[in-house]
């Protein structure tokens, strides 16, 4: 790469103001133009402005940039398993301790890596998320995850997204069994998956697009924080069945439950619980994914734990919660803007 001698000259805080006024392209860049290069940058950025880093099935590493409200996608370098006569330029940089062909097209940075050669894919991944001095803020995994999860275990992982049409049991299975993740989003959930005594279901937050699979046994064995199910279609005993499982003490760390229920029918769906009526008439509840608008309907665990519920009839929607709901962090903010955007397929 093309010495940056000539800026390193300049006093610090003139170096510091031309590096954070770069992208993060051309921070990535600059980085790889020498071992001095990257330890400058690494001392003088602004930490303030650090990305969210993305990975996508190990095809291309992509950034949402700091203080971006609309959480745009831009990618930020590629991997490539055949050299492109056509670039417009490849050059060898270094990377830790490893050699790389670096090449560009229509301004695109890619690496050339070898069929079913991930090494190169977590040298350029362990030194960006140095670079930025970050985790991996989303994992992207296709319906074969196996080789994503191992690639990546061990990193901070703040959402994993299982986007394939259709997954495996065993695959499941496995990422489950990793926990590497706070949390889960996955499009659809496989036929026949069964829980092993091993281990849980353990996140923060699950999100099933596709829940047409998901059992009641399921449900009772997830340790999860909040709980989203899109057509998951459960009878109103079922969900009876699993209230009286939480206000008998189980699933102790479940805030928040919404799930597609067929045909509610309110006496089936409560019956033999004390449904309270509290004195606030509205009240929006800030979950991890979501703001849902309860009415003044309440169930109480037999510890005293109060949720508010609520049937939507225009979604056929459930929503249960307990409160006090959570804080309105950025992070939060970020966490539900991404959901939704995984949800209506935007990402």
């Amino acid at each position: 790469m093309e010495s940056p001698f000539q800026l390193l000259r300049l006093p610090q805080f003139a170096i510091a103001e031309i590096l954070n006024s770069l992208d993060v392209n051309e921070q990535f860049i600059f980085s790889l133009c020498s071992k001095k290069a990257k330890v400058v940058f690494k001392s003088l950025r602004n930490k303030q402005l650090t990305p969210k880093i993305i990975i996508d099935d190990g095809d291309w590493i992509e950034y949402i940039g700091a203080g971006d409200d609309k959480m745009i996608v831009n990618r930020l370098i590629s991997f490539s398993r055949e050299l492109n006569p056509y670039s417009e330029f490849i050059e060898k940089v270094k990377m830790g301790n490893v050699d790389l062909l670096l090449w560009t097209k229509y301004g695109r940075l890619k690496v050339h890596c070898e069929d079913d050669d991930d090494t190169k894919m977590k040298v350029v991944t362990d030194y960006i998320l140095d670079l930025f001095g970050v985790g991996i803020f989303i994992l992207n995994v296709s319906d074969m995850p196996r080789q994503s999860v191992d690639l990546f275990y061990g990193k901070p992982i703040e959402l994993l997204s299982s986007w394939g049409d259709t997954i495996e049991p065993d695959h499941l299975s496995y990422i489950v069994s990793k926990r590497n993740a706070k949390h889960f989003y996955i499009s659809n959930w496989p036929k026949d998956f069964k829980l092993n005594d091993c281990y849980q279901v353990k996140f923060d937050l699950l999100v099933v697009h596709k829940a047409y699979f998901v059992t009641l046994e399921h449900l009772i064995r997830f340790d999860c924080v909040e709980i989203r199910m899109e057509r998951l279609w459960f009878s109103n005993e079922d969900l009876n069945r699993f209230l009286m499982h939480w206000i008998n003490g189980g699933s102790p760390r479940l805030k928040c439950f919404v799930a597609d229920i067929r045909n509610f029918n309110q006496q089936l769906a409560l019956m033999d619980i004390k449904v309270h009526e509290s004195e606030k008439q509205t009240r929006i509840y800030k979950s991890l994914s979501a703001e849902v608008e309860f009415d003044n309907l309440e169930i109480r665990r037999n510890d005293g734990a109060v949720a508010s519920i609520k049937y939507f009839q225009e979604s056929w929607a459930f929503a249960f919660a307990v409160w006090p709901d959570n804080p309105d962090t950025p992070n939060r903010s970020n966490i539900v803007r991404m959901i939704d955007n995984l949800l209506r397929g935007r990402l």
